[in-house]
C-alpha cells in the first residue's frame, strides 16, 4: 500500500470515531495532555505547533499557557477531528489557536518559525515517520523543542491481544498495530538521532486506569483506532465478535474493575 492511501485510510478511521473520541474511556489523553505541559513549559508569547492534533486536547491545554502573544497553530488530516476540535476551542473561550487541514510530512510554515513542536499520539500513524521529523525540525527555531509521546510495549495489554487473537478469527487479517512502531524509549532515541535532533531525552510513565466494566472497553475500542479493523467486519459479524469478545473481557476483570495499561513514552529533543 503506498503512502498516500494508507494517510487515507487513516483519515477515514478518524474521521469515523471523531465524534465519540472524547470519551472518559480515553482520558488517558487528557492526562498525556497535562504531561506535556509539565515538561514542556511554554511560555507566553510562544509559537507552538500542534501536529495530529486531532479534537484539540493538547491544544486546548497549551493556548492559555501562551498568553498574552502566543498562538497554537494545530494541524490533522481529518476535518471531522478538526470539527471537534472548533467546537471545543470555541467552548473553551480560546481565541489564539488556528486549525488546519495539513499533512505533517507537508508543512505550510516557514522555516525556523515555531518554539516548539508537540504530536501526541500521532507521530506512528504517519508513513514515513524520518521525513515527517526532518520537515518538523525544519520549522523549529533554533534551539526550538520538539515533544512527541508514544505507547509502551505493554500498553493496552493483555486487552488489545485480546482484541486481535479473536478478530482474526474472524478473517481479518492485522498487521503489527501501527501504535507499536515507536514502543521503546530506544525506537525513539533512534529517530531522533537519525534526524538530527540534540539534548534527547525519554522516559516512560504510567497513566493506566481501571475501567469499570468490559462496555468502557469496547468504547475505547469503537472511539479510537481499533475502530478500523471493526469496520471490516459486517453487521452479523460485529454483534457476533462484540459479545464474544466482551466475555473475553470479563474474564479480567477484578475487584477494582479491568486494568486499562497506558505506559507512555515521552520524547523531548531539541533543533
Amino acid at each position: 500500500m503506498d503512502n498516500d492511501t494508507l494517510k487515507q485510510n487513516i483519515t477515514t478511521v478518524f474521521d469515523l470515531v471523531a465524534n465519540e473520541y472524547n470519551n472518559p474511556a480515553t482520558r488517558f489523553f487528557a492526562f498525556t495532555a497535562d504531561r506535556i505541559v509539565d515538561h514542556l513549559k511554554p511560555r507566553p508569547n510562544s509559537r507552538i505547533l500542534d501536529v495530529a492534533c486531532g479534537t484539540g486536547i493538547v491544544t486546548i491545554t497549551l493556548a492559555p499557557m501562551l498568553l498574552p502573544g502566543g498562538r497554537v497553530q494545530a494541524i490533522d488530516l481529518s476535518e471531522k477531528m478538526l470539527d471537534v476540535a472548533e467546537q471545543q476551542i470555541k467552548h473553551h473561550g480560546l481565541d489564539n489557536v488556528d486549525l488546519h487541514l495539513m499533512d505533517a510530512e507537508r508543512l505550510d510554515f516557514k522555516r525556523d518559525y515555531f518554539d516548539a513542536i508537540v504530536c501526541s499520539f500521532g507521530l506512528f500513524f504517519i508513513p514515513d515517520m524520518s521525513k515527517a521529523l526532518c520537515e518538523w525540525r525544519r520549522v523549529l527555531k533554533p534551539q526550538g523543542q520538539l515533544m512527541f509521546t508514544s505507547f509502551a510495549s505493554t500498553a493496552f495489554k493483555p486487552l488489545a491481544d485480546l482484541f486481535i487473537e479473536r478478530i482474526q478469527g474472524f478473517g481479518v487479517e492485522v498487521d503489527k498495530a501501527r501504535w507499536q512502531r515507536l514502543e521503546t524509549t530506544a525506537d525513539c532515541q533512534q529517530l531522533l538521532d537519525a534526524c538530527e535532533y540534540t539534548n534527547i531525552e525519554t522516559h516512560t510513565v504510567q497513566l493506566g486506569y481501571h475501567l469499570g466494566s468490559e462496555q468502557d472497553w469496547w468504547e475505547l475500542c469503537w472511539s479510537t483506532g481499533f475502530r478500523g479493523m471493526l469496520e471490516q467486519l459486517s453487521a452479523l459479524q460485529l454483534a457476533e465478535f462484540r459479545q464474544q469478545h466482551l466475555e473475553d473481557i470479563a474474564k479480567q476483570k477484578t475487584e477494582q474493575g479491568i486494568w486499562l495499561d497506558i505506559e507512555v513514552i515521552f520524547s523531548l529533543a531539541t533543533k
